[in-house]
């Protein structure tokens, strides 16, 4: 009886997800974030449908295989979308592109993972707790990993965005909300691969019966408070403005820091001066020093690098006649000729032989 009311509330909950998720995508003038939101719907709804019908109809291995890792990889990039949408976007262009590739090459390679079954004639070492078919080894490990993906990419994400978790606000409810959705999506994940890998069926339904009740609690929460994302996006944002803000006396602090470290440490001619090791240097987080320099100087550290380089450059050109100019270059910490002679005449407006000639006039 508990087992065919498993598998009756499966079907039903993917046929309601799918209908779901296409209504999300199909509503006009929404932010980018609704539309992954009903993917993510729809997704789900794929994989409680397949799981419903396999009861009755089951799909050549490949390709259940390829099916199951497709809509894997679709909820993936779906909480990728979300999360990112709510720290901020991307901090460094092209980043999201590079997630996306990832996945889709982690996608494939475990989609050919039970191949090597196949090429090597593994015998069958295992049972899957979905539908009780006997796998080799590699399709063993396959079903196992199409897991790790969605844990992954949300841990990523937080990494990937301009804002970050310390950037929640205590006291506002949109954000932690979210946060704690995440969190309870990221323990349901585990249970089923907890239950795959302990070839547990109570585990691996369990979770699954989980993630259905707690799709279905986002569902009506979401339309109740449609702009839900929207806010938490906002209370994020102001928290890490609030967090980046730097104080005339750090300001200060700061500066006599990194004139020391300039003018008696030479910080700048290190080759691999990094605004990590700089930060540590100056004894301050990293996310400080950037914000210093954004905030209170108007430039990123790479310009205030390479102001401070070639700086230090039109003094050696004048002060050290005996030194080449690639021998400056190198003094002053440029690992490369073309950087070096791109940023010099960028700021200067000549190269740096023009410069070292009309000094001499």
């Amino acid at each position: 009886m508990a087992e065919t009311l498993y598998y009756f509330l499966r079907g039903a909950a993917g046929f309601s997800f799918l209908v779901t998720g296409a209504s999300f995508l199909v509503e006009s003038h929404r932010p980018r974030v609704h539309r992954a939101f009903g993917v993510l719907f729809m997704a789900l709804g794929m994989v409680f449908l397949l799981s419903w019908l396999s009861e009755y109809w089951v799909l050549p291995l490949m390709l259940d295989n390829l099916l199951l890792i497709s809509i894997v990889f679709a909820i993936s990039q779906s909480l990728f979308e979300i999360t990112l949408y709510l720290f901020g976007d991307e901090a460094v262009k092209g980043s999201r592109r590079i997630v996306y590739v990832a996945g889709a090459a982690w996608s494939i390679f475990l989609w050919l993972l039970p191949f090597l079954d196949l090429l090597f004639r593994l015998p069958r070492i295992g049972v899957s707790v979905e539908d009780g078919m006997q796998m080799a080894l590699f399709e063993s490990i396959s079903s196992t990993a199409v897991y790790i993906w969605p844990i992954a990419i949300t841990v990523l994400s937080f990494q990937t965005g301009r804002w970050h978790l310390a950037d929640i606000p205590s006291g506002r409810w949109a954000g932690r909300a979210l946060l704690f959705g995440f969190a309870g999506l990221l323990l349901i994940m585990a249970i089923i691969g907890a239950g795959i890998l302990m070839s547990s069926k109570a585990l691996y339904q369990a979770g699954h019966t989980a993630l259905e009740l707690m799709m279905l609690v986002w569902f009506f929460f979401y339309r109740a408070r449609p702009d839900i994302f929207l806010e938490a996006r906002k209370e994020i944002g102001q928290r890490h403005r609030q967090r980046e803000s730097i104080g005339t006396e750090e300001a200060t602090m700061i500066a006599d820091r990194l004139r020391h470290l300039v003018d008696v440490n030479r910080i700048v001619v290190n080759p691999e001066l990094s605004l990590q090791s700089l930060a540590k240097a100056v004894h301050i987080p990293a996310y400080r020093l950037s914000s210093y320099f954004n905030s209170i100087l108007d430039q990123s550290f790479p310009e205030w690098l390479n102001a401070k380089r070639i700086a230090l450059v039109c003094r050696l050109l004048t002060e050290r006649p005996e030194l080449s100019i690639l021998e400056v270059s190198i003094e002053a910490g440029y690992a490369s000729k073309t950087v070096f002679n791109s940023q010099f005449q960028r700021r200067v407006g000549m190269s740096p032989t023009e410069y070292r000639n009309s000094a001499a006039r």
